[in-house]
């Protein structure tokens, strides 16, 4: 049998072929409410996302200290 691999070239979060990619990790965001305190959770795994992706979406580029949110 043989297994499929992921074209690397595809942006992982729309699946985008066109843009440059930079691996980044996916970051989920709770807001805070009158029970439960802001939550901000960054995944250890790496994604490689397109330009619109990291303007869409909260991400921390691979290596830098903070989130972009």
């Amino acid at each position: 049998m043989v297994e499929a691999t992921p074209n690397a070239d595809l942006c992982e979060s729309c699946g985008r072929g066109d843009e440059e990619l930079v691996e980044v990790h996916r970051v989920y965001i709770t807001p805070a409410a009158w029970d439960t305190e802001e939550r901000i959770e960054v995944v250890a795994d790496t994604e490689r996302w397109c330009f619109v992706c990291r303007t869409h979406y909260p991400h921390q580029i691979d290596g830098a200290p903070e989130p972009e949110l």
